[in-house]
């Protein structure tokens, strides 16, 4: 004890008060802080034992403050054999992450390779749905069913398939929860829909033109970003109507990474509606008080944001989400921001019904099959949910029944036997 007295004296400076001032590279200060722990109870100045601790401690923070990174700090403070392990393992990650790297990208162009195939495909139900292959298209049953309409004239045979795509849309349970009545009229006139992955619209015969053009490097940056672009495209082609002028609506997602499914932003066109045809907002309008100056004038009017599929076009901003000064997320209410969390993954989830779902299998959604295969699919879960529950019961009971012959045992009881 004298020895550690002695030890503690020789770093004591001339003042009573305390240690001699230790200033370290991340600017921690011994001293303030054993004054700090002293306010807390924590005397260090007279117990060797808690200032060794003490010191322990601050040289560690100290190394983690001044480290460059959390990589330096973890290395710096390992046995150097652990640390040759260590690098070691880092180089068989680098090995791994090169080799998923590569997985990945011969994914997408396995991905890439099949969209193109896929693409003529698409374009013959275009046609098929327009009516443009009407004049191709004699079945057997076709021919039997004009038999039997024969006093139906030429003009009463509609003429592709009609509202094709608003039926798959309604199927869909949901999709058809955004659709409104007034949507129903407007759908009418949807003529397509289609997606396009980013970063591949540049076919094989345009690449080929490049090269032979000699275009190539000139380009390179350019292919640079449509490569790195990620997400996709939904297209929603429309007839000539009454609501609105736009002859495509498009929804854009923009993803960070497509593996976790993360969004950047999303995108929507916006729609240049008719006068007194937007579905999207509701009208209301007020009668002037009797006695007012304006009684005799037109009857104020007001419009309301109503629920419609068309809002899909106008997506939640994650901006509002993400990009709010740190002093604004402190007004802002924790139900609201929940309410955009749920807003912006609910309209990614309808882009990929779309993109996944509906386009890919259309024609299952128009006659309902698609519905009925969703349906047993979710009953399939249903019943293995339902044996995981009727499992952990069984296993309760089981437990529960060798815990009662356990303790009887310990008792010195025989478990009771009942004959009927």
């Amino acid at each position: 004890r004298e020895r550690e007295r002695e030890r503690l004296d020789e770093r004591k400076t001339g003042d009573a008060s305390g240690f001699e001032v230790v200033t370290m590279a991340s600017g921690l200060d011994e001293k303030e802080v054993a004054r700090k722990m002293k306010e807390l109870g924590i005397d260090t100045d007279n117990d060797p034992q808690k200032d060794a601790i003490l010191k322990a401690t601050l040289a560690k923070l100290d190394k983690i403050l001044t480290a460059k990174s959390t990589f330096e700090a973890v290395m710096d403070d390992l046995h150097p054999l652990v640390r040759a392990r260590v690098e070691k393992l880092r180089e068989l990650q680098l090995t791994y992450d090169t080799l998923e790297d590569q997985y990945l990208e011969e994914q997408r162009q396995l991905v890439l390779k099949y969209e193109r195939l896929y693409q003529p495909l698409y374009d013959t139900r275009t046609d098929i749905v327009s009516g443009k292959k009407d004049g191709e298209i004699a079945a057997a049953g076709a021919e039997g069913e004009s038999k039997e309409g024969e006093g139906e004239g030429e003009e009463d045979v509609p003429v592709g398939v009609p509202e094709f795509w608003a039926f798959c849309m309604k199927n869909n349970d949901v999709v058809t929860e955004l659709i409104t009545d007034k949507d129903n009229e407007v759908l009418r006139y949807l003529k397509d829909i289609r997606y396009e992955l980013l970063g591949s619209n540049l076919n094989e015969e345009e690449e080929e033109k490049k090269k032979k053009s000699g275009d190539e490097d000139e380009d390179d940056d350019d292919d640079d970003e449509d490569e790195e672009e990620l997400g996709f495209k939904l297209y929603f082609e429309f007839g000539e109507n009454p609501f609105f002028s736009n002859d495509v609506l498009v929804k854009t997602y923009r993803m960070v990474d497509e593996e976790e499914g993360i969004l950047e932003r999303s995108e929507g066109s916006t729609i240049r509606w008719k006068p007194g045809k937007n579905v999207t907002v509701k009208v209301m309008r007020k009668k002037n008080k009797k006695g007012s100056g304006r009684s005799k004038g037109p009857p104020m009017t007001k419009t309301e944001k109503c629920d419609s599929f068309f809002n899909f076009f106008s997506p939640p901003d994650p901006e509002e989400l993400f990009g709010m000064e740190e002093e604004d997320e402190d007004d802002v209410d924790e139900e609201e921001m929940e309410a955009l969390q749920d807003a912006l993954q609910e309209d990614y989830e309808i882009g990929c019904i779309f993109k996944d779902k509906i386009i890919p299998h259309a024609v299952s959604w128009f006659t309902g099959e698609a519905l009925s295969d969703d349906e047993e699919e979710e009953e399939g879960d249903e019943d293995e949910d339902e044996d995981e529950d009727e499992e952990d019961v069984s296993v309760r009971a089981q437990s529960n029944s060798q815990a009662n012959t356990s303790e009887a045992s310990l008792q010195g009881e025989q478990p009771e036997c009942k004959q009927q």
